[in-house]
């Protein structure tokens, strides 16, 4: 028996190639690396997710040649980045083992060692224990390679015995084919895996996580935790598909430990909750068992998760004590209005039972956030026509973020939906690539709809954003007297909301600007309204500007002409802005332009 050797290991989430600015922590790795480290195998976390640089000089620049073990997890848009630091990474060390999980990697994991070199294995499905089996057998034939030094240089490791390792598929030795071995059973006992206590070198670093409370009327930090895995239900976009859909889940202990632990690690009072699960009400009993387990652990924390419309129907009688234990809000897996659509994407509901979940939380008081899919490939006018009346009927106007308003089915690789319009367009997707969602559509109508409303996000919503994001500070920050006034709960004949005694703004310019915030937060929908009614009718507005509608859309013709006039006087969109800007500075309360507003589920 050779002598165990603990390889060195880094574990790296690589970029999507954009920032996102709700940046967390990649969970799934550290749940591998915590898993490892029980077992006495430490590594390294390297998290690029929200990196705009190149993978390269990422790779070079942490030095991720230095490992022996080097595991990517992978999405479809942070693959090429994966396989540009393995490809350098081997290209300077090739007896490196580099290593690829993740749904990507699981769903097309035959495609990825035939066409790239440079990776060693992919782990399929979840990682934990394929990894600790891989790299405790490195470990040993690291160990029998060099008599029990580890630090002799150069030298590969003799992998033949890792080879076997179930949940993996590795190139044959012999080059000729690919060793597939079975599939490893999914982990049965969450509990036994140890919770994700990993740190992660990021260049950019994470943003303190908070939660604002309305009811309590603080903000409170806040914690992620993922209570389950897996999901019962086929949605043919979801990629959770992809790993397996036997839904497991934690005992309630084992989550207030969870949440006990991170505080005494970090020293913060987590008081709120975000349950990062696929579904975590699938088992409505076990959801209640976890909301009163952390109630009894601390009355103050609030919590908050997401599930599917029909679940919250069919459990309507526990949403009320979950009410009474802190849940604040759900996230909502809508997706759609239309019934066609809704087909589509094997929701296996009706658009009546989306109204009916949104009014029982509204009747509730418990707060939506939404998941929404405007757009797909196949999408028609009359879709969009649905969505709209959906969102003006059932109370979302008033919705901010507007990112709902934007969005369009993304076809990753694993996904029936993917394959069903594979077959529908005649074509083969490249398995590497992720096609862009705006550039699918079938109607010429709909592209044209698509190209036109992102041009109007591009031009306008982060401005929109900005203003809204000013007003609301202002008028917050006097209803909760922290302008200076005293507070006042209205019996010197002022309720502190007025703009009268106490306060800076006029009485007339508070009212003013408590429409102007309105009408900001309605301009995206209203625009949107608008453009739907000219593509009905031929685009006339559009083509009176001569700009087609494309992605520079916007200038004096027709994007101007479909923007909506607002406010208590029906000004421009420019004037608007720019006057809800002038009076949050005149009050005192304007913040630094692209700072975000305070919204509960920021």
């Amino acid at each position: 028996m050779g002598t165990l050797t603990r390889p060195a290991i880094a574990f790296v989430n690589p970029s999507v190639g954009f920032s996102d600015r709700r940046k967390s922590k990649p969970i799934g790795l550290a749940y591998i690396m915590a898993y490892l480290e029980k077992s006495g195998f430490p590594s390294s976390g390297f998290d690029f997710g929200d990196s705009e640089d190149d993978a390269v000089e990422l790779a070079a620049h942490y030095g991720l040649d230095r490992f022996d073990v080097v595991g990517f997890s992978v999405y479809n848009e942070s693959f090429r980045a994966a396989i540009a630091m393995a490809e350098w990474i081997k290209n300077r060390r090739p007896e490196c083992l580099i290593v690829l999980g993740g749904p990507h990697a699981t769903a097309v994991h035959e495609h990825i060692l035939r066409r790239y070199t440079c990776v060693d294995v992919v782990v399929r499905r979840e990682g934990e224990e394929a990894m600790l089996d891989l790299v405790r057998g490195l470990g040993v034939d690291m160990g029998v390679k060099v008599d029990g030094d580890a630090d002799v240089d150069g030298d590969v490791a003799d992998r033949a015995g890792l080879t076997g390792i179930k949940g993996t598929t590795w190139r044959a030795p012999d080059g000729a084919g690919l060793l597939v071995n079975e599939d490893r059973d999914l982990v049965p006992d969450l509990d036994q895996i140890p919770f994700p206590d990993a740190e992660f070198t990021s260049h950019s670093g994470y943003p303190d996580l908070t939660y604002y409370d309305e009811v309590q009327g603080r903000l409170k930090a806040a914690l992620t935790i993922c209570s389950s895995r897996s999901c019962p239900y086929n949605c043919s976009f979801c990629g959770v598909l992809t790993i397996g859909r036997k839904y497991r889940s934690r005992e309630a202990e084992r989550v207030v430990a969870e949440l006990l632990h991170f505080r005494a690690r970090h020293g913060v009072n987590y008081e709120h909750v975000y349950f990062s699960d696929a579904n975590f009400f699938v088992s409505p009993t076990r959801a209640l068992e976890v909301a009163e387990a952390l109630y009894e652990a601390d009355p103050q924390v609030t919590f908050s998760f997401g599930t599917r419309v029909n679940q919250i129907l069919k459990a309507a009688e526990v949403l009320p004590r979950l009410k009474e234990c802190g849940l604040r809000f759900i996230e909502l897996g809508i997706e759609s209005a239309s019934e066609p659509v809704l087909e589509r994407l094997a929701k296996h509901v009706k658009p009546e039972v989306n109204v009916a979940a949104v009014r029982l939380l509204r009747r509730l008081g418990i707060e939506i956030s939404l998941d929404f899919i405007m757009l797909d490939p196949a999408t028609t006018l009359p879709d969009v026509r649905a969505n709209l009346e959906f969102l003006r009927e059932a109370g979302f106007y008033d919705y901010v973020p507007h990112d709902h308003l934007y969005t369009a089915l993304v076809l990753y690789e694993g996904t029936p939906i993917r394959d069903f319009y594979a077959r529908r367009f005649g074509v083969v997707f490249d398995p590497d690539d992720l096609p862009s969602p705006f550039t699918l559509f079938e109607l010429p109508e709909v592209q044209r709809f698509s190209d036109t409303l992102r041009a109007f996000r591009k031009r306008w919503q982060d401005r929109i954003d900005d203003a809204l994001a000013q007003g609301e500070l202002a008028l917050a920050s006097m209803a909760d007297g922290s302008d200076g006034s005293d507070g006042s709960d209205g019996s010197d004949g002022s309720d502190g909301l007025d703009g009268s005694e106490g306060s800076d703004l006029p009485r007339e310019s508070h009212a003013r600007l408590q429409l102007d915030v309105v009408s900001l937060r309605h301009a995206p929908n209203l625009f949107m309204e608008r453009l739907l009614e000219d593509a009905e009718t031929g685009f006339p507005l559009l083509d009176e500007g001569g700009d087609g509608g494309g992605d520079e859309a916007g200038g004096a013709g027709g994007l101007e002409a479909l923007l909506p006039r607002l406010g208590h006087d029906h000004v421009h969109l420019h004037d608007l802005i720019e006057r809800t800007e002038a009076v949050a500075r005149e009050a005192g309360f304007a913040q630094a332009p692209g700072a975000a507003a305070q919204h509960g589920r920021d």
